[in-house]
């Protein structure tokens, strides 16, 4: 299920948030999306949802 979806400035891309069974073993799987309300459909990867900075050197400057 996917929750929300964004343009992420800091990676030039459209990023989601979503809840899957398995999460954490289904990291690095591409699954198909599908928006019924705009029409839409593409392939997304399944990631650990710490992406961007997961060691927090940007926090530390």
């Amino acid at each position: 299920h996917v929750s929300s979806v964004a343009f992420s400035p800091a990676l030039g891309t459209m990023i989601g948030l979503g809840f899957f069974a398995r999460g954490p073993e289904r990291q690095g799987e591409v699954i198909r999306m599908v928006d019924h309300l705009r029409g839409v459909e593409t392939e997304v990867e399944i990631c650990h949802p710490v992406f961007l900075d997961p060691e927090g050197e940007r926090v530390r400057g």
